[in-house]
């Protein structure tokens, strides 16, 4: 049976914390986006149901967003052989080796492992590239650039915007402050979008003047609840919590909310 509108399923967290959508399009076939760690697997798995997936988009290479997938890959899970193209744009191992913490490197080695036998389906999308998928408009607005190096793999975020029938939703992935502000440079108020995935879990994030220009009516936050009450308070120099991020979502005038610690929830868009 055939959706007039897409369906964006926001995906609760069976873990500490993790990122996971799935999309349902308009012609009754799946998008996933991340999906989180390797316990999230099974819900991704049972909103996708039994439908084709037309693509697995990844945001960046932490392991709260790709060991979804890398669990997938390594025991071959049915997901991997029905999705049509796998997307993401990661940066190669050597900058990694140079830059990512060391906690931070073994995901991503793991995805170089194990996802060999999908690289003829893979799609390396950079900036300004746009897709097409059951009528939905795909735009990417930002990809791996390498002259941020002091908060990798965040800032190689891969940016995107899915334009539906009556409304539109950015993924920011975990980008953060200084990758945030080449975003706004490029785009300025182009950025304007009806629903944002607020980066990086609400903290730690882009800065405020990022979302003045997407300027939201809804946010969706990817936070348990420990996550969600997190105190206002300076993480690392220009990084702050979860409620300074609330605060500014409250002052541009948000008031609908999406929040992954009241359980699994569909945006119609």
């Amino acid at each position: 049976m055939k959706n007039k509108r897409a369906q964006l399923h926001v995906l609760t967290e069976y873990s500490q914390y993790s990122m996971g959508f799935v999309i349902i399009t308009p012609e009754d076939r799946a998008i996933i986006i991340d999906g989180g760690r390797s316990q999230e697997l099974p819900n991704v798995a049972a909103h996708v149901g039994d439908r084709p997936v037309a693509a697995w988009i990844l945001t960046h290479p932490h392991s709260d967003h790709i060991n979804c997938i890398n669990h997938a890959l390594k025991h071959k899970h049915p997901l991997i052989e029905r999705t049509e193209k796998f997307i993401y744009h990661f940066h190669d191992l050597d900058f990694y080796s140079q830059y990512a913490k060391e906690g931070e490197r073994q995901p991503y080695l793991d995805f170089l492992e194990w996802s060999g036998g999908i690289q003829d389906r893979v799609l390396h999308p950079v900036t300004g590239d746009e897709i097409e998928i059951d009528g939905l408009r795909i735009e990417f607005l930002f990809h791996k650039d390498e002259r941020f190096t002091s908060n990798v793999p965040n800032d190689s975020s891969l940016v995107f915007r899915v334009h539906g029938r009556k409304q539109n939703i950015l993924f920011l992935g975990d980008l953060g402050p200084i990758a945030g502000r080449e975003l706004l440079r490029r785009h300025g108020d182009y950025l304007q979008s009806d629903v944002v995935q607020m980066a990086h879990h609400g903290h730690m994030c882009v800065e405020k003047d990022v979302y003045e220009a997407i300027d939201p009516r809804a946010c969706i936050w990817c936070c348990q609840a420990w996550l969600y009450r997190e105190n206002d308070r300076l993480i690392l120099p220009d990084m702050y919590g979860v409620a300074m991020t609330r605060r500014w979502m409250e002052e541009i005038g948000v008031t609908e909310h999406y929040v992954t610690k009241d359980g699994d929830q569909i945006i119609a868009f």
